[in-house]
């Protein structure tokens, strides 16, 4: 398997969703963005009601001391072919100056091979060792299933430990169903792009932090992680109409379900460093915004849902440094 792979692996770990409270829809002739906040729902999102739902996913306005900070909620995998639009984001690019998009990886293809030196014996089997042979058999059944629905082959995964084998996996799996990782992300900087906007990451992160913490996974933590990769499949596999329509229209107490199961944030708990390594990536993604909200005018982010539902998220943290939040009507 190339190397290269390892990439979307560790950003799909590193930038996981936290968990999230389930909610009853709102009426029909109100949008609640969250009823009563649950203890790990944030209380912003959950104060929030707009009458009038607007067309298009979730957006947030952030406001302080004069400067403009429109947050466009992202909730990847979208599907390749998904149509959306949203006027409010398009007025915001149109008085924007700045657009930040999720950190990138700090390993590029012609790493590859040094990082594997560095960092491949943590998440490979044992030399003669292949990965199915030493499944049980129910993790084997189901294994072998998704990857068939993946189209792949034995010999794609046969080096992988579980865990990584099973996240590989779910990343291939989404590619075959016409899933993106990408989005909404590469479609929001190509129409930033097309009004000749500056597009910024947020900062980057490093593989090699994701995978050497993944490489501590006991054997049992391992299996554990590849039952929820599998898990997650089965999920994309049983939604994938609504994935992508429901974040498109808005729907947020649907998106929520989807991310209340999130497997890779449940087996990176699991791991030393795991708990930690997703507080970086909340206080990171907070810091940009604090960072964007001191310059004069308008930028626009695309924040991960996953950081901004949960309590004590980055709304909430924006809110508690003396900023206001809104929700965009226009």
């Amino acid at each position: 398997m190339a190397a290269p792979k390892l990439v979307p692996l560790a950003l799909c770990l590193a930038f996981a969703t936290p968990a999230l409270a389930q909610t009853a829809p709102p009426p029909p002739s109100t949008v609640e963005l969250g009823q009563a906040p649950a203890q790990d729902e944030s209380a912003v999102v959950a104060e929030l009601t707009v009458v009038a739902k607007p067309r298009g996913p979730a957006i947030w306005l952030v406001e302080k001391d004069g400067a403009k900070l429109y947050i466009l909620g992202s909730a990847a995998p979208l599907p390749h072919q998904l149509k959306w639009e949203s006027p409010r984001l398009n007025k915001a690019l149109d008085k924007a100056s700045l657009v930040l998009v999720p950190p990138q990886a700090a390993v590029g293809v012609t790493q590859a091979a040094g990082f594997l030196l560095s960092f491949g014996g943590g998440l490979r089997q044992p030399m003669g060792k292949a990965l199915e042979d030493q499944l049980p058999p129910d993790l084997k059944a189901r294994f072998v299933e998704s990857r068939n629905q993946a189209r792949k082959g034995a010999g794609e995964y046969k080096n992988w430990k579980p865990g990584v084998a099973g996240f590989l996996l779910l990343s291939d799996f989404r590619q075959a169903a016409g899933l993106s990782e990408a989005k909404p992300v590469s479609t929001v900087e190509r129409m930033a792009k097309a009004r000749k906007l500056k597009v910024k990451a947020v900062g980057q992160y490093r593989m090699s932090a994701v995978t050497s913490i993944v490489s501590k996974l006991s054997p049992e933590d391992q299996l554990y992680c590849l039952r929820v990769a599998l898990d997650e499949i089965a999920y994309d596999g049983a939604h994938s109409t609504t994935i992508g329509q429901d974040w498109a229209e808005g729907d947020l107490g649907s998106v929520r379900a989807r991310y209340r199961a999130s497997g890779a944030q449940r087996c990176l708990l699991r791991a030393p460093g795991g708990p930690a390594l997703l507080e970086k990536g909340v206080d990171q993604t907070t810091q940009a915004m604090t960072d964007a909200l001191k310059r004069p005018g308008v930028t626009v982010a695309v924040v991960d849902l996953g950081f901004l539902l949960p309590a004590n998220g980055v709304l909430d943290r924006l809110k508690a440094g003396g900023a206001t939040v809104s929700s965009p009507v226009e």
